[in-house]
């Protein structure tokens, strides 16, 4: 028996096997971009030294292990960046993500000195930008003039903060990133929980709009 691809239809159109060679194709690479997607939104890049900035709404045990990497490493400052708190701040001493994360950097044993709390405007968009153009403007008030940082997120949030804080600062600044894993869902299985699949997929959609559509 022979076996084609095609079949003369006023044209030529694939057969049946030309269809399910396709649709096997086509699986296989959504299958690729579905298992790479988180680790692509979730990148570790150099330089890890310099300016230690860490965004403040980072969950506890993210920052435990951001704690871990500070003390570790070479840096001159801890940074904490973010914006006002939305819901319940009429209720805590805490007004904004970046102070709560101050104190919380302090109860683990960093020394207040060490620390700068950078505050953003109250915004309802582009939050990761307007913490990043604060961020820029206490550098320039405290007359900081390194240009290293490395840049502490958690997930697939980090290659969309990275280059919203580089179009912030502008390129004369190197900016490394590190990812620490999110505590709500398995990063290697996003995709089999719905908490996965709406922050990975949304992410996604974020940064397409920052690389192509987002301009300062």
């Amino acid at each position: 028996m022979k076996f084609t691809l095609t079949k003369e239809h006023v044209g030529r159109r694939p057969t049946g096997l030309g269809w399910l060679l396709l649709a096997t194709l086509t699986a296989a690479l959504l299958f690729g971009v579905i298992t790479n997607l988180y680790s692509f939104l979730a990148p570790n890049k150099s330089p890890h030294k310099g300016l230690f900035v860490v965004e403040g709404w980072i969950h506890d045990f993210a920052l435990d292990e951001a704690v871990q990497i500070y003390r570790a490493g070479n840096y001159s400052k801890i940074i904490c960046t973010g914006v006002p708190i939305e819901t319940g701040s009429y209720i805590q001493s805490f007004k904004s993500y970046p102070e709560m994360t101050t104190a919380r950097l302090i109860h683990l044993g960093i020394d207040p000195s060490e620390i700068i709390t950078s505050i953003s405007e109250e915004t309802k968009k582009d939050r990761t930008y307007a913490a990043a153009t604060a961020m820029r403007s206490h550098l320039i008030a405290f007359n900081i003039t390194e240009t290293n940082l490395h840049l502490v997120t958690t997930g697939p949030h980090g290659r969309r903060s990275r280059l919203l804080f580089q179009k912030a600062l502008g390129k004369e600044y190197k900016i490394g990133v590190t990812c620490l894993k999110v505590a709500d869902y398995d990063p290697d299985r996003w995709y089999t929980c719905s908490q996965g699949v709406r922050t990975v997929i949304g992410e996604c959609i974020a940064y397409v709009y920052a690389k192509f559509f987002f301009y300062p």
